[in-house]
């Protein structure tokens, strides 16, 4: 039988690998605590592999972004969960925002896309209180004993929240959704939770 220990052990010191390079803070949930991120690789239905292709997927998008003359990578949001890619933030333009899902999609490992890019600006004052937001969300994700929190990213543009994940049964799902609306300052919860009647249970 192999050794857990030593399992969870090489996925945390993988982990923090990865959310040391350029620009991968924000795809997966982060959470501060004592060997949390050992932890968020192995209690996710994700596997491992799974969970680190996302990873790889979100990092070679953003670093597409930053090769781009069209789009402005500080104000796009990646988040990646099985293949499927959401794309939320601000965009200058149209434009901005065809080309941002243009180069989503011909990353290889990016089964799907989705975009809720909206062409509008926010200010500090905003980018700063959605990112409270979403740190809100994930803690009320992580508190609801129904939810596997490590399965849903969050993400928040001007007050409304994007879910992204998996969910083992409708209940689940629903309940993570009234969880983010029950936060303060949120206009409104947008959900990509998928559901997965496969996955274990969040008792395990």
């Amino acid at each position: 039988m192999p050794n857990r220990s030593n399992a969870i052990g090489k996925i945390g010191i993988f982990y923090i690998g990865l959310l040391l390079l350029p620009g991968l803070t924000g795809c997966a949930p982060a959470i501060v605590a004592g060997g949390a991120t050992a932890v968020a690789a192995v209690g996710e239905r994700r596997g491992p592999q799974e969970f680190v292709e996302d990873n790889w997927v979100a990092v070679k998008i953003r670093s597409l972004y930053l090769q781009s003359d069209s789009v402005s990578p500080g104000n796009i949001n990646v988040s990646v969960y099985r293949g499927r890619v959401l794309l939320t933030g601000t965009a200058s333009s149209e434009i901005e925002i065809a080309e941002a899902i243009r180069i989503a999609k011909e990353v290889r490992g990016a089964w799907s896309v989705h975009s809720e890019l909206k062409v509008q600006y926010a200010t500090v004052a905003e980018i700063t209180e959605d990112s409270v937001i979403s740190n809100k969300v994930k803690l009320a994700l992580l508190a609801e004993q129904e939810v596997r929190g490590l399965d849903i990213h969050v993400e928040t543009t001007k007050g409304v929240v994007y879910l992204l994940g998996s969910a083992r049964s409708v209940e689940e799902r629903d309940r993570a959704i009234r969880a983010a609306r029950q936060v303060s300052n949120v206009r409104e919860v947008v959900s990509y939770i998928d559901i997965d009647k496969q996955a274990y249970p969040v008792s395990k």
